[in-house]
């Protein structure tokens, strides 16, 4: 099953905002100094995952759409399986050493962020246009 075009587009487009997002948190580690494996691979962690989730969220939108039928359950599959791969980051976060679970949440909420981000330049461009 492929993606639609358009929706392929805008996943690409969050994805190039995650890994701006990801490179502005990195340096912002780097001046608080915790610069580390740990800090920045808790980050890099989160936002794979967010990446994923969202692209499992498009595939499920799309699944829902085509199959009409049983689309309830459908849907609550595809959101539980989102929500039971952050709680499997943030547990392994959480007992780990290897990557700080604050940062790995501030990787996980990078695709929210980058959305609003993206629809605040969308509007105040059509602003400056009009």
């Amino acid at each position: 099953m492929l993606l639609d075009k358009q929706l392929l587009e805008n996943l690409v487009k969050i994805y190039k905002g995650i890994v701006v997002y990801d490179i502005i948190v990195a340096i912002i580690l780097f001046f608080l100094k915790y610069f580390s494996i740990k800090y920045v691979g808790g980050l890099i962690a989160g936002s794979l995952v967010a990446m994923v989730a969202l692209f499992m969220m498009a595939r499920n939108i799309e699944s829902v759409v085509d199959k009409k039928t049983n689309a309830k359950l459908w849907a609550s599959l595809g959101y539980m399986s989102r929500i039971l791969l952050y709680g499997a980051i943030l547990i392994f976060a959480a007992v780990s050493k290897h990557i700080n679970i604050y940062t790995v949440a501030v990787g996980l909420i990078s695709t929210n962020i980058v959305i609003k981000v993206q629809q605040l330049l969308s509007k105040l461009n059509k602003g400056k246009e009009d």
